[in-house]
C-alpha cells in the first residue's frame, strides 16, 4: 500500500505453491515483486528490484527452470526491454539484464519458459510499430536473439506469450492498422521463422490480449471488442490455429478491459477483465460441452 503501486500487474505460482507479483511503483518509477509467504498469500514481502530510472513498465512474471521468478519489463528511461533474473526463489537478490536497445522497444512485455529452459519474451517496438520476440541463448538470459515477426503496418500492441505442445512460441497481438486479432505461430523453438494469422477482423477487435494452451493442445486467445464494448475469446481449431471461431462472453455494458485467460483444473478457460461501466473486476468462465460451448 505504500505509494502509488500495482500497475502492470503479472502472477505466476512458485514451486513452492505461493504466488509472486510483479508490478509497477509508480511513486517511486521502480520495478517491484511481491512474494508471497503461503499460497493464500495472507503475508508477504514487497522487494524493489529495479530503482534506477523510470523503469518495470509492463511487467510478466514467469517462474523458471531453477524455480526461481524472472520478470520482463520495459525501461521508460532509456526506451529499452529489460529482464530481471532472480537468485533464489525469494527474489532476495537478482540481475538485471538490458537485452534490446535498438529504438523504442520492450512495450507490452510478456515472457515464458521454453522446453528448453531459456526465456522467450515478446514486446512492441514503437520506434518501428513491429512486434518482436527476444529469444534467450540461456535460462539466466546472459545472451539471447532479438526477432522482428511482423513488420507490415502498426502491429504488436498488446502482445502475450505462450509455449505451444510442440514446443514453439505462439504470441498474440492487436494490429492497430487494420484492428485486427493477430497470432504469430513460430516455426520453431527459436522462432527463427513462422506465419502471422489474422484471427477476427469484424470490428475494431483484439485489443489487451491474452493466450493460453487449452487441455485439447490448441490455442485461446482473450480479447476486447472495442466497437460493441464486449469481451471475447478466440478458440483455435487445431494447435496452428490455422482455423477457429470467436465467441462473444460478455456484452452487458463496457467490458473485456485488461483480459487474461488461463485453463483451469476442470480444463475450462476463464478470463478476467474489468468492467467499465460499474468499475468492477470481473471473471467469465468457458464451459466445454460435448456439443458446443456455453459461457457463464
Amino acid at each position: 500500500t505504500g505509494g502509488d503501486v500495482g500497475f502492470y500487474t503479472s502472477v505466476a505460482v512458485g514451486a513452492d505453491g505461493n504466488p509472486v507479483i510483479s508490478h509497477y511503483d509508480s511513486t517511486n518509477d521502480d520495478l517491484e515483486l511481491y512474494v508471497c509467504a503461503d499460497a493464500a498469500c495472507s503475508s508477504g514481502t514487497n522487494r524493489e528490484l529495479v530503482t534506477g530510472g523510470d523503469v518495470g513498465w509492463y511487467t510478466s512474471v514467469a517462474i523458471g527452470t531453477d524455480n526461481n521468478p524472472i520478470i520482463s519489463h520495459y525501461d521508460s528511461t532509456n526506451d529499452d526491454l529489460e529482464l530481471y533474473v532472480c537468485a533464489d526463489a525469494a527474489c532476495s537478490s537478482g540481475t538485471n539484464r538490458t537485452l534490446e536497445t535498438t529504438g523504442n522497444v520492450g512495450l507490452d512485455t510478456s515472457v515464458a519458459i521454453g522446453a528448453d529452459g531459456n526465456p522467450v519474451i515478446s514486446h512492441r517496438d514503437t520506434t518501428n510499430d513491429d512486434l518482436e520476440l527476444y529469444v534467450c541463448a540461456d535460462a539466466a538470459c546472459s545472451s539471447g536473439t532479438n526477432r522482428e515477426l511482423v513488420t507490415g503496418g502498426d502491429v504488436g500492441w498488446y502482445t502475450s506469450v505462450a509455449i505451444g505442445t510442440d514446443n514453439n512460441p505462439i504470441i498474440s497481438h492487436y494490429d492497430s492498422t487494420n484492428d485486427d486479432l493477430e497470432l504469430y505461430v513460430c516455426a520453431d523453438a527459436a522462432c527463427s521463422s513462422g506465419t502471422n494469422r489474422t484471427l477476427e477482423t469484424t470490428g475494431n477487435v483484439g485489443l489487451d490480449t491474452s493466450v493460453a494452451i487449452g487441455v485439447d493442445n490448441n490455442p485461446v486467445i482473450s480479447h476486447r471488442d472495442t466497437t460493441n464494448e464486449d469481451l471475447e475469446l478466440y478458440l483455435c481449431a487445431d494447435t496452428a490455429c490455422t482455423t477457429g471461431t470467436n465467441q462473444t462472453l460478455e456484452t452487458t455494458g463496457v467490458v473485456g478491459w485488461y483480459t487474461s485467460v488461463a485453463i483451469g483444473a476442470d480444463g475450462n478457460p476463464i478470463i478476467s477483465h474489468y468492467d467499465g461501466t460499474n468499475n468492477d473486476l470481473k471473471v467469465a468462465i468457458a464451459v466445454f460441452a460435448v456439443t458446443g460451448i456455453a459461457f457463464d
